[in-house]
C-alpha cells in the first residue's frame, strides 16, 4: 500500500474514532448543560487546570519519540513505559499533598476533593499499554479508534446516570474516571504486548523527552492560562460559560484537523531527510487545513447567538459573544501543531517552544495592562492575542527553518477570500434571524453553499500560478471520476 493510501486510511480511521468520541461527548454535553448549572462546569474546569498542569510534567513524548525511531524495540518501549509510570505515581502523591493549597489558590475550596479523586484516577492512564504505539507507528488506527469509542460510550453512560441522580459536578468527575479505567483495561485487550519494568534509558530519549516535557508545560499553560485568568477575574459560573464557549468555538478544529495531524506526524516522518519535499507536502496540508478552518471561523462567529440559545439553552445565551470571539483561536492552533512537527522532523525541537511562549507572553500582557469588566471583553482580547500570535509564529518559522511567507500567504489568501464571500452573502444577502433550529441549519447551509462556490471559482484561478492550489484543483477535478470508479468496483 502506498504512503498516500496508508495515510488516507489512517486519517479516516482516526477521524472516525475522534468524531465518534466527540459526537458522543457533544451529545452528553448538550444533555448536561440542561441538567447542570454553569458553575458545575466551572468547578471541574478549575480542578482540571490544576491537575493538568502537573500532569504535563509527566508528558515526556513517549509515543512521539518511539514513532520517530526507525525501528521499535522492546527495550525502548519498556523503558519509556517505566519512566512514565514512575513519574505518574510520584505526581499523584504530589497533587494529593498540594490539593488543599491548590483549592485555596483557585479560590474554590470545593475542588479539593475533586482534585484528589481525579489525581488518583491518573494511575489508570499510567498503566496504559505502551504496545498501542505499534499501531500508531504502522498507521493502524482501527483498533485504537474502537477502543476510544468503547471507553467513551461506557463513561458517558456512567456520567449521565450520575447527572440525573446527583445533578452536580460529580457526574463530570465520574465520567472522566470511568473513561480512564475502561481505556486502560481495553489497551491490554487489543494489544498482545506486555510491558515490563526496564530502567535502561537511552540518552537520546532523555534529551528528546526533556524538550518535549518543556514544550508540554508551555503548551498546557498557553491553552489553560485564559481559563485560569477568567477564574481570577470572575466567578465559577463565568468559568463554566467560558469553558463551554471555547469548547464549541474550536469544535471543528478539534474534530477534523486534530485527527489529521495525528496521522500526519508518522506519515511525514519519512521525509525528514528531504527538506524540500517535506515542505512541499506541508504547504499542501496547510492549504487543506485552512481551507476548512477559515469558513468555520466565519460561520461560528455568525451563528453563535442562534447556537447558544437554541442548542445550549436560554441560560447559556450570554455565552454567544464569548464563543464568537474565541473562534479566532482556530487560526494559530493548526499552525502551531504543524510547525512543531517540522521542528521535530528537522531536529530543532527547542524552537517549538516559541509558539507557546509568545502566546503566554501576549496573554499575560493583556491581563496586566487592560481591565476587563465583562467576560466577553476578555474573550475578545483572547481572540486578538491569538491573531497576533499567529502572525508571530509565521515570521519565526520563516527566520528559523525557512518556511516561505510567500507560499503561506497564498495558502491563506484563497480560503480567506472565499470566507469573505461567505460572510458577505450572510450579512448583506439573506440569512435567517429567528432563534430556532431550522434557522440555524438554514444559515449554515447558506454559508456552506456560498463558500463552496467561491472556493471552486478561486481555486481554478489560483491553480494557474500556485503549485499548492494546482495540486488541490487536480484532486478536485478527478474526485468524481475516482468516486465513480470505486463505486463501480464495489458493485462488481
Amino acid at each position: 500500500m502506498s504512503i498516500q493510501k496508508k495515510l488516507t486510511v489512517a486519517y479516516l480511521w482516526n477521524l472516525l474514532g475522534k468524531w465518534g468520541v466527540r459526537f458522543i461527548g457533544i451529545g452528553s454535553t448538550l444533555v448536561l448543560v440542561r441538567l447542570l448549572d454553569p458553575s458545575a462546569f466551572g468547578l471541574v474546569a478549575l480542578a482540571t487546570i490544576c491537575i493538568g498542569f502537573f500532569e504535563t510534567l509527566t508528558d515526556i513524548g513517549i509515543n512521539r519519540y518511539l514513532i520517530s525511531q526507525t525501528q521499535l524495540d522492546k527495550q525502548a518501549m519498556d523503558s519509556s513505559w517505566t519512566v512514565a509510570l514512575l513519574l505518574k505515581i510520584a505526581l499523584i502523591f504530589l497533587i494529593i499533598a498540594l490539593s488543599g493549597f491548590l483549592a485555596d489558590f483557585m479560590n474554590a475550596p470545593e475542588i479539593q476533593l475533586i482534585i484528589v479523586v481525579v489525581a488518583c484516577s491518573g494511575i489508570f492512564s499510567a498503566l496504559n499499554n505502551i504496545g498501542l504505539v505499534q499501531f500508531e507507528k504502522e498507521l493502524d488506527f482501527k483498533r485504537v479508534s474502537a477502543l476510544l469509542l468503547s471507553a467513551k460510550l461506557v463513561s458517558t453512560a456512567v456520567m449521565l446516570v450520575f447527572a440525573f441522580w446527583l445533578q452536580n459536578y460529580w457526574a463530570l468527575v465520574a465520567g472522566g474516571v470511568c473513561n480512564a479505567l475502561v481505556y486502560c483495561i481495553g489497551s491490554y485487550q487489543i494489544s498482545s504486548y506486555r510491558p515490563e519494568l526496564n530502567f535502561n534509558i537511552a540518552r537520546g530519549q532523555l534529551r528528546f523527552s526533556g524538550k518535549i516535557m518543556v514544550r508540554a508545560v508551555l503548551g498546557y499553560t498557553r491553552n489553560k492560562l485564559d481559563t485560569f485568568l477568567v477564574g481570577r477575574l470572575f466567578d465559577n459560573s463565568a468559568v463554566g460559560k467560558y469553558s463551554i464557549g471555547l469548547e464549541f468555538a474550536v469544535l471543528p478544529l478539534a474534530e477534523v484537523i486534530t485527527p489529521a495531524s495525528t496521522a500526519m506526524f508518522p506519515a511525514l516522518a519519512g521525509y525528514k531527510n528531504n527538506k524540500q519535499e517535506l515542505f512541499d507536502k506541508t504547504y499542501k496540508y496547510f492549504g487543506l487545513v485552512y481551507g476548512f478552518v477559515m469558513p468555520c471561523v466565519v460561520g461560528i462567529w455568525f451563528v453563535a447567538p442562534q447556537f447558544c440559545d437554541v442548542i445550549l439553552g436560554p441560560k447559556w445565551a450570554d455565552t454567544a459573544p464569548v464563543m464568537a470571539a474565541l473562534s479566532v483561536m482556530m487560526l494559530p492552533y493548526p499552525l502551531t501543531a504543524i510547525t512543531n512537527n517540522l521542528f521535530d522532523y528537522l531536529d530543532k525541537t527547542q524552537y517549538s517552544l516559541f509558539s507557546d511562549s509568545i502566546g503566554i507572553a501576549l496573554l499575560v500582557g493583556a491581563f496586566c495592562f487592560f481591565t476587563f469588566s465583562e467576560l466577553s471583553d476578555f474573550a475578545w482580547a483572547r481572540g486578538v492575542v491569538a491573531l497576533i500570535a499567529f502572525l508571530c509564529i509565521l515570521i519565526f518559522t520563516r527566520l528559523t527553518i525557512g518556511l516561505s511567507i510567500k507560499k503561506m500567504s497564498s495558502v491563506l489568501l484563497l480560503p480567506s477570500l472565499a470566507a469573505s464571500v461567505m460572510w458577505s452573502c450572510l450579512e448583506y444577502g439573506y440569512h435567517f434571524t429567528e432563534l430556532s433550529l431550522l434557522a440555524l441549519i438554514g444559515n449554515i447551509t447558506i454559508g456552506a453553499v456560498a463558500y463552496s462556490m467561491a472556493l471552486s471559482i478561486l481555486l481554478k484561478i489560483f491553480a494557474k500560478f500556485d503549485p499548492t492550489w494546482e495540486f488541490w484543483w487536480i484532486k478536485l477535478k478527478t474526485l468524481p471520476v475516482k468516486l465513480y470508479t470505486e463505486l463501480s468496483k464495489n458493485r462488481a
